[in-house]
């Protein structure tokens, strides 16, 4: 009993190492100082699996994280992209039939920015990008979410937020956006966005259907002059 009871013990933890259970560990109560030897070494590799086991999981964790941020995330902006928007839009038109939630999205399209690439190059047009981004986020409120969609494009999601409040956000963007100077090797570029408003909080807008609008308005804003905000109408005329 003095070595086959402690050999058991041994046996049984093995197999519940062995089955994924961590943390478990031995009396060391050997009758002999060998057995106590064994039982000592036992739990210290033991306590070595436990503690690989906690790392392994911490990098599958922190790389799964990684994972889904890149997924969800424009990786020279750092800004939530188009997929991202997709989901939080379609959420958005859910909550506002639910809940009566007042929200618009605002299609923002850059203006000038073509020149800027064309004359500089990609390094100059993404580093302008980034500085768009950082200037939006500057100018929106916690409960707001900007992505970048692609190309020059942004998308706005205004949560909570009377028509009037929206147009006024939009509005302080476009001039906010116009306003800067973009210094890049001795040159200094101006350019400017138009924006196009639509409600999300429209009973029979579907997600697809409020982004449509949005962009339409967007597009009456270029075609108007640039630099300007409009709200989309079932009249709007393209």
């Amino acid at each position: 009993r003095s070595i086959g009871e402690p050999i058991e013990r041994l046996a049984d933890v093995a197999g519940r190492i062995g089955a994924g259970e961590a943390s478990v560990c031995v009396p060391v109560d050997g009758a002999s100082p060998e057995l106590r030897a064994v039982q000592d070494v036992f739990n210290a590799m033991a306590c070595s699996i436990a503690d690989s086991q906690r790392r392994m999981q911490a990098t599958i964790e922190d790389a799964t994280d990684r994972l889904a941020y890149q997924a969800t995330h424009d990786p020279m902006t750092g800004l939530p992209n188009r997929r991202m928007f997709e989901q939080v839009l379609e959420e958005a038109v859910v909550a506002s039939r639910r809940a009566a939630d007042h929200g618009t999205l605002c299609y923002i399209d850059l203006d000038r920015f073509k020149c800027v690439n064309d004359t500089c190059g990609h390094a100059a047009g993404d580093a302008l990008l980034c500085a768009v981004a950082a200037l939006i986020g500057r100018h929106i409120r916690a409960q707001d979410l900007i992505c970048r969609i692609g190309g020059d494009e942004f998308a706005l999601i205004l949560r909570g937020c009377s028509p009037d409040d929206a147009r006024h956000i939009a509005e302080e963007l476009c001039a906010a956006v116009g306003a800067l100077r973009f210094p890049w090797e001795g040159r200094v570029f101006r350019i400017g966005a138009s924006v196009g408003l639509a409600r999300i909080d429209d009973p029979l807008n579907t997600p697809s259907e409020v982004l449509k609008a949005a962009d339409t308005a967007c597009y009456v804003a270029k075609r108007a002059g640039r630099g300007q905000v409009i709200e989309y109408c079932a009249r709007l005329s393209l």
